[in-house]
C-alpha cells in the first residue's frame, strides 16, 4: 500500500470515535485480506491465535490468513514453546522489548503440512515441520524457512528448534574446550538447555547458578550440571567458582555481572541472556578489565545468512543439527516442560509469566485436542 495512502487513512482513523475503531478496523483488515486473495488467486484459510491486547493482557481470537503461494506452505501447528525471557518482555513492557499491540507471540512451533504451493520441493502433505511460527493454529510460511523433522523426534521436542539454536550459536561461540570448568548463570529454559549443551563438550566441571534452588531438580537430571549453587544462601559463592567459560542466561545487569563474578582471571564470559534492563554504576574495570575478561555477544540475530566459520554457523546448520542430537537421543528436552497447556489457557499462562513464572520452565501449548504434541 502507497505511503500517502496509508497517511490519508491513518488521518481518517484518527478522527473516528474510539469505541467505533476496532470494528472497523478489523472490517477494514478483512477487505484488504480478501482483495489480496482475489488477486493472487489464494484461499482465505481460517484459525486461531494467541494475542497479546495490551500490556499484561492474552487472548486466544480467531483470525484469517492468506493460503500457501507457490514456495510456501501451510502449517497446521500442533506444539509450540513459549518463550519466557521475549514474550513475558513484550507482555509487561520490560525495557528493550518492542511495543505496539495487538502483538502476536510466540517463534518456535512444530505442526503438519496440510497444503503446499507448487514450486515446493522436498516436502510433501503430512510432514512434519518446525520454525518460526507463531503461537497460531495455523501459519502460512515459506518453505526454507522451516526445517523439516526426522523420524524419531516428537511434535513436542522440535517445537524447542528456536530456543535450541538460541543456546546453540552461544555454545559455538563459548569455544568450550574437554577439560575446562563451565558455569552457566540462570536456570531458566535458556540456562537449563546451555547446561545440556556444554555437557555434550566434555568440561571437567559444570556448575549452575541461579538466585535460588526452585530449579535444582531439574539441573542436574543425567546430563546435565555437576553441582547448583544458590545465590540466595551464599551470595559470595560465585567468587570461588573460577570457571573458565561462564555463559549468562538471564539478559538482566545484575547476571551480567554474577557471570563476571563467576569467571577466574583471563576467563570467557558469553552474553547469551537478551538484554532486559538497565545498567548504572556497573565497576566495569574492576569486574572485567582488571581480570582480563573476554566478552562474548551471542544473539541469534548475529548469526550468518552463509559464510559459516568455526564459532559462527549459520541458522539453517545450528537448526539442522539441533534435530539431529535430538533424533541421536544425546540430548533430551521433553523432561524441562513443567506445563503443558492448552491454547485456551493462554490468558491464565501469561498471567503467570508476567508474575516470574511461579517456577515453570518449559511451557507449551498442545494445538490438537488429542494432546498428539507429546
Amino acid at each position: 500500500m502507497p505511503d500517502w495512502l496509508i497517511k490519508i487513512l491513518l488521518a481518517i482513523y484518527t478522527k473516528i470515535p474510539p469505541a467505533m475503531r476496532p470494528a472497523l478496523k478489523d472490517l477494514f483488515t478483512k477487505g484488504v485480506l480478501r482483495l489480496e486473495a482475489l488477486a493472487k488467486r489464494r484461499q482465505i484459510v481460517m484459525g486461531k491465535r494467541v494475542e497479546f491486547l495490551d500490556f499484561e493482557i492474552a487472548h486466544l481470537v480467531p483470525f484469517e490468513l492468506l493460503g500457501p503461494g507457490p514456495d510456501e506452505i501451510l502449517v497446521e501447528a500442533e506444539c509450540s514453546l513459549i518463550s519466557h525471557g521475549t514474550e513475558r518482555a513484550v507482555l509487561c513492557g520490560l525495557p528493550g522489548a518492542r511495543r505496539g499491540f495487538p502483538y502476536v507471540p510466540g517463534y518456535s512451533t512444530a505442526g503438519r503440512v496440510i497444503k503446499k504451493g507448487k514450486a515446493v520441493k522436498g516436502i510433501e502433505i503430512g510432514d512434519l515441520v518446525t520454525g518460526r511460527i507463531k503461537h497460531a493454529s495455523h501459519e502460512t510460511v515459506r518453505a526454507d524457512q522451516v526445517f523439516k523433522v526426522p523420524p524419531g523426534v516428537t511434535p513436542e521436542e522440535a517445537s524447542f528448534i528456536e530456543l535450541g539454536i538460541i543456546v546453540l550459536q552461544g555454545i559455538r561461540k563459548a569455544a568450550i574446550k574437554p577439560g575446562e570448568h563451565v558455569a552457566v548463570v540462570g536456570q531458566g529454559l535458556i540456562g537449563q538447555l546451555a547446561n545440556r549443551l556444554a555437557r555434550l563438550l566434555t568440561p571437567t566441571s559444570l556448575i549452575a547458578v541461579a538466585p535460588s534452588r526452585n530449579r535444582e531438580q531439574l539441573a542436574l537430571l543425567p546430563g546435565g550440571v555437576d553441582r547448583y549453587l544458590s545465590l540466595n544462601e551464599d551470595p559470595a559463592c560465585v567468587h570461588a567458582i573460577k570457571a573458565d567459560v561462564v555463559i549468562e542466561a538471564v539478559g538482566t545487569p545484575q547476571a551480567n555481572v554474577t557471570a563476571m563474578y563467576c569467571a577466574r582471571e583471563g576467563g570467557r564470559v558469553v552474553l547469551l541472556g537478551s538484554s532486559r534492563g538497565l545498567t548504572r554504576d556497573w565497576d566495569l574495570w574492576g569486574d572485567a578489565q582488571k581480570k582480563r575478561l573476554t566478552i562474548i555477544g551471542a544473539h541469534i540475530s548475529d548469526m550468518p545468512e552463509k559464510d559459516a566459520s568455526p564459532l559462527r554457523w549459520t541458522y539453517a546448520q545450528e537448526g539442522r543439527l539441533f534435530l539431529e542430537l535430538l533424533q541421536a537421543g544425546r540430548l533430551k528436552v521433553s523432561d524441562l516442560i513443567t506445563w503443558r497447556a492448552k491454547p485456551e489457557e493462554c490468558n491464565a499462562v501469561y498471567e503467570v509469566l508476567a508474575e516470574g513464572g511461579r517456577n515453570h520452565v518449559g511451557i507449551t501449548f498442545n494445538w490438537q485436542p488429542n494432546g498428539v504434541g507429546k
